[in-house]
């Protein structure tokens, strides 16, 4: 099978491999394609969605779940590739615990009006400079919150610990689920392999269709070339690079003081201990505390995507770090 000789040689490797039923380069668990999920109706304790507005034009959709008053607020970001209804069991159990809970959409999923293409990109900066930035400042008028955190799964966990880094005085603390880094030195033999293979394949396959094909590929979705690009440059490096950022994202984690929960699942191969510790290490000033849930806990496999199906042993473990953190530490 030949590659069309219109397309340049650099990228024409890409394409036969794109082409060959065969080639796959899937990570166990990690794959969470697009239209399985955007269809799907969030039937228990239906959120109040909500559109913020930010600075950019773009207007982020946010799925509610109100508490009590003055109960905590989760603002949550989920995984790469997955839409906010996948989280819909997880929202409904944290705010049935007793907190008020936001889910921001990803930019490309679900109810965004964007769509990753060569002439729709963005990237870590975007995200965590624009959208979360005015999501913060919206929520602080929309719940009768008495703190706010942040939360994040996996590519979102990456999202709230830049969000703690740039925004210490608007965030009282940060939980991550199921949120290792993509460094490959974190990993070992076949997944380390993977990653590498994904590092060398991000930048042709953005030069040559102008976004990044994961449904295709195996890992994440339909995504922005330049969120692949950042991705691509903290598996290389273990460093949080935002193109379009001047801060020192490092400089501004390591300084953070609030509390941090990392919850760790006992069979998840995208976020082992390893690539956890590379996450939280950055964290020198922060109280820390790793907590790590098993199949026994959990009640199924504990993997990356599953503790999100049946999320009452994360709900669970929450609850009881809450109180903890809110006694140890206030940004107000």
């Amino acid at each position: 099978m030949a590659a069309p000789s219109h397309i340049p040689k650099s990228t024409q490797r890409v394409w036969l491999a794109m082409r060959c039923a065969s080639w796959r380069p899937r990570i166990d668990g990690t794959t969470m394609p697009q239209h399985r999920y955007e269809g799907l109706r969030m039937t228990t304790s239906t959120p109040e969605l909500q559109r913020v507005h930010t600075p950019s034009g773009y207007d982020v959709p946010v799925s509610c779940w109100h508490a009590d008053s003055q109960a905590p607020l989760l603002l949550f970001m989920g995984a790469l590739g997955v839409g906010c209804a996948f989280y819909a069991k997880l929202g409904a159990a944290l705010s049935a615990s007793g907190v008020h809970v936001a889910l921001l959409e990803q930019r490309g999923y679900g109810d965004s009006a964007l769509r990753p293409s060569r002439n729709s990109d963005w990237g870590f900066a975007d995200i965590v400079g624009n959208d979360l930035a005015a999501v913060l400042t919206w929520a602080t008028a929309h719940f009768d919150a008495s703190s706010q955190y942040l939360m994040g799964h996996s590519l979102g966990g990456h999202y709230a610990a830049i969000g703690a880094g740039l925004y210490p005085n608007q965030v009282d603390g940060l939980i991550v689920v199921a949120t290792g880094s993509p460094w490959f030195e974190a990993y070992e033999d076949a997944v380390r392999r993977k990653i590498h293979w994904l590092t060398w394949l991000i930048p042709p396959c953005n030069a040559l269709f102008g976004y990044y094909p994961g449904d295709r590929l195996g890992f994440g979705g339909r995504e922005a070339r330049t969120v692949m690009s950042d991705w691509r440059a903290l598996a290389r490096t273990n460093r949080y690079r935002a193109a379009g950022l001047s801060q020192d994202l490092e400089d501004l984690i390591d300084r953070y003081t609030g509390p941090v929960l990392a919850i760790r699942l006992a069979d998840d191969a995208l976020a082992p201990e390893a690539a956890v510790d590379a996450l939280t290490d950055k964290f020198s000033s922060a109280a820390i505390e790793i907590d790590v849930v098993d199949r026994d806990t959990l009640g199924d496999r504990a993997d990356h995507f599953r503790w999100a199906r049946t999320p009452g042993a994360v709900v669970d473990r929450i609850g009881r770090w809450l109180p903890d953190a809110s006694g140890t530490h206030s940004r107000r």
